[in-house]
Order: C-alpha cells, then sequence, then structure tokens
C-alpha cells in the first residue's frame, strides 16, 4: 500500500499527470494588460480627463454669462365685503414676467489670464500623477512577472532534485532486493524523496500565488490558466553613477511634478495679487412683464412693461484689515516650501541612486559568483552519483551534496531576481522604466 502511494505521488510531483491547456504570456503582454485593464491607471486617466475638460477660457472666466428668466403670477383678490377697500369688488390680477441679462467681467487684476496658466498645469500635473501611476505599475508588472518566473524556475529545481531522489530511491530499492543494499540506506533515501516531495508542493503553492498575484495586478480573471514564455535572466549593463543622476534630474517623474507644483504656486500668487486691482463688470439686459387686471364684471384691462438696461460697475477694495496682503504672504511662503520641498527631493534622490547603484554593482558580483557555485555544484553532484555507485561516499554524504546543489541553485535564482529587482529600481529613479520594457 505504502509502495502504491508513492508512486501515485512520485506520478503527480513529476508532471505525468494531464495538465489544463494554458494561454502564454509574455512580460510585454503582461505590461500591456495592465495599461488597459489596472484599475488605478484608469482611474487616473480619468482624472486627467477632468482636468483637461477645465482647461478653457471659459472655465477661467474670460467670457460673459447670459441668463434668461420667466415667470408667472396669479392673484384674486376678494374685497367684496371689505368696507376700508376703495373698490368693493372681487380683484383677479395675472402676469407674466421674462427678461434677458448678460453679465460680464471686463477687468479683474489679470486673474482670467492666472486661472488659464493655472488649469493648464493642472492639467500637467494630473497627467504628471498618471505617469506616477503607470510607472509604478510597470514596475509592480516587472517585479511579479519575474518573482513568477523565480517561483517557477524554484519549482523546476526541486523537481530535479525531486527526481534524483526517487532515482535513488528506486535503485536502492532494486538493490536491497538483490541484498546488497540495507534496510536503513532504504529509509534514507525514501525519507529524502519525502522531503522532496513536501518541498514540491510547498514550491507550487508559491508558484501558484505568484500568478495569482500577477494576474491580480494585470486584472486577469484568477480562472484563466497562463504560461509565463520569457525567462528568469538578466544581462548585465554598466552604468555610471554621473550619467544616471543627469538622467534622473532630466526625466524622474516625481522632479517632474514637483516642478509643475512651482508653477501652480506662482499662479496662485498671480491671484492672489490680483486683488489689489479694480474690478470692473459690465451688464446688459431687458425685462419685460404682460400683466392683466380685471375688476368683477368689468372688462380685463391688459398692459405690457419694457425696459431696457446697460450698467458699468466699477469695485475696488480699499481696506480688508490686510487680508489681501497675508494672502500674498502666505502663497509666497507656500512658493518658498516648494522650492525647499524640491532641493530635498533631489537630495533624497541622489541618495537613493547611489545607493542603488551601490547594490546594482555588488548584486552583479553575487550573481556571477552564485552561478559559478550553481555550476560547480551541478558538476559535484554528477560526480557524487558515480561515486555512491561505486561505493566511495555514502547515502549521508551524497543527502549533503544534493541539498548543495539545491542550495546553490536556489541562491543563484535569487540572485538574478534580486539583481532585475535593483536594475528596475534605477530605472524607475531615472525615469527609464516604461521606454527600456517597451524596447
Amino acid at each position: 500500500m505504502r509502495n502504491k502511494i508513492l508512486i501515485i505521488i512520485s506520478f503527480y510531483l513529476l508532471g505525468i499527470l494531464n495538465l489544463n491547456a494554458q494561454e502564454s504570456l509574455s512580460l510585454t503582454e503582461a505590461m500591456e494588460l495592465a495599461l488597459l485593464n489596472n484599475y488605478q491607471i484608469q482611474i487616473s486617466k480619468k482624472q486627467t480627463e477632468v482636468a483637461e475638460n477645465n482647461d478653457s477660457w471659459g472655465q477661467a472666466g474670460r467670457y460673459p454669462s447670459l441668463g434668461l428668466t420667466l415667470g408667472q403670477n396669479n392673484n384674486i383678490s376678494d374685497q367684496s365685503n371689505n368696507p376700508t377697500s376703495f373698490i368693493q369688488e372681487l380683484l383677479i390680477s395675472n402676469s407674466i414676467q421674462g427678461g434677458i441679462n448678460l453679465n460680464w467681467r471686463l477687468f479683474n487684476g489679470f486673474a482670467v489670464s492666472a486661472n488659464k496658466e493655472k488649469f493648464a498645469q493642472l492639467k500637467e500635473q494630473s497627467k504628471g500623477n498618471e505617469a506616477m501611476i503607470v510607472e509604478n505599475t510597470m514596475q509592480a508588472v516587472v517585479l511579479s512577472y519575474n518573482n513568477a518566473l523565480l517561483q517557477k524556475d524554484k519549482l523546476t529545481l526541486i523537481k530535479e532534485v525531486m527526481s534524483l531522489s526517487y532515482d535513488r530511491y528506486k535503485y536502492n530499492k532494486l538493490k536491497k532486493e538483490l541484498g546488497s543494499s540495507s534496510s536503513f540506506e532504504l529509509l534514507q533515501f525514501r525519507n529524502a524523496f519525502l522531503s522532496d516531495s513536501a518541498n514540491y508542493l510547498i514550491q507550487q503553492l508559491a508558484y501558484d500565488n505568484s500568478l495569482r498575484n500577477l494576474k491580480l495586478l494585470i486584472q486577469l480573471d484568477d480562472s484563466v490558466d497562463i504560461a509565463l514564455t520569457d525567462q528568469l535572466n538578466f544581462d548585465n549593463k554598466a552604468y555610471t553613477l554621473a550619467d544616471l543622476k543627469t538622467k534622473m534630474l532630466e526625466n524622474n517623474q516625481n522632479i517632474k511634478n514637483q516642478y509643475i507644483n512651482l508653477a501652480i504656486m506662482k499662479q496662485d500668487l498671480k491671484l492672489a495679487k490680483s486683488q489689489l486691482y479694480p474690478v470692473l463688470d459690465f451688464s446688459l439686459g431687458a425685462n419685460a412683464t404682460s400683466s392683466r387686471f380685471k375688476i368683477a364684471d368689468f372688462p380685463a384691462q391688459n398692459g405690457l412693461n419694457i425696459n431696457y438696461y446697460g450698467n458699468f460697475s466699477l469695485s475696488y477694495n480699499l481696506f480688508n484689515g490686510g487680508t489681501v496682503k497675508r494672502q500674498i504672504e502666505n502663497v509666497k511662503i507656500q512658493e518658498e516650501i516648494t522650492n525647499l520641498t524640491i532641493d530635498e527631493a533631489k537630495l533624497n534622490l541622489n541618495s537613493q541612486l547611489s545607493t542603488q547603484l551601490s547594490l546594482y554593482e555588488a548584486r552583479q558580483l553575487i550573481m556571477n559568483l552564485v552561478k559559478e557555485t550553481f555550476s560547480n555544484s551541478r558538476m559535484n553532484l554528477t560526480i557524487a552519483e558515480e561515486k555512491y555507485k561505486t561505493g566511495v561516499i555514502n547515502s549521508f554524504e551524497y543527502r549533503d551534496i544534493q541539498l548543495s546543489f539545491l542550495n546553490s541553485g536556489i541562491s543563484a535564482l535569487e540572485a538574478t531576481y534580486n539583481l532585475i529587482d535593483t536594475h528596475t529600481e534605477l530605472l524607475r529613479l531615472t525615469g527609464g522604466l516604461i521606454n527600456e520594457n517597451k524596447k
């Protein structure tokens, strides 16, 4: 019974059971799906559309407003039993009033042009925020996709070790049946295979979760079975700190957004100063009233009254307790704060860039070392197989070499992923993440 269970487990873990049809997915395709489906990106695009709609002269206040009014009134007054009334009859009156009026602010201290410039900067700010969300999402997709590749390659490596354990178990089982191996040694290989099988199941869960996280990020239904087509690999690229700093100052989206905030502050200052000027308004319109008045049995009387007007008004704030002056000073202070924020952002980004470049260079060396270690471990495992078969080493020594091979392989895979992680962060800091992954 135990042998049957062992065979079923081995068949399952070694992938002999049928697999469902899978849809292939490359990193480029994953990024395209994220751009198309990710909710945060969609929300940011809608916010940009709102900012684009607001960027108009009409919203800024350049044009006049035109309004139409219409009203109808009815009144019945029974004065027939009122001795104090001059006319002791039933009085009925009806009227219709209508009017059209145009109001136009001709001058308000250049606030209209300042508003228009501010709306344009707010549109750029919204685009900058959208670019930040896209950039962060692309970074998340790159790391999520490569993490799934990492878990997949770990699974393949554990499967390889598990297959070796199963082969050694079958080999020793046959030797025991022939009387050339002990039950103790057979038990060691059986335990090794069971341990590797458990690790395989745990790693399969990690791989499934990594795919689930990737599908959530690109808004792909969890029921869709995907097959990753790219490989966990990285071609070493050399960078210099000076070149990276130049690219960062030119292209980093965070710095760009801070400069947009500074431009908005300048328009806020113009708006605050516009209150120092007089305001000139113009109004033009016409009102008409059509009325009807009836007393008891007397014939009704009708009338029409039309009024036209065209008015200018000039207003100027002589004193309001220094409110305007304080507002101007506060905006200037906010502008200084924004400048300090930009300087701080540059300082922090320079520090992050230096740190990431040092980490990137260190991880390049680490990746090369662990890959060479893994290559040596594979050769050592091949040699160990022959030595075990010839009795030069025992089962414990062989298992140690096998585990060393597994650990060095996992270290090589993780070193590759860590290097991709650092390189992706370098691209984000220098504003080249999206363009780099479009190539």
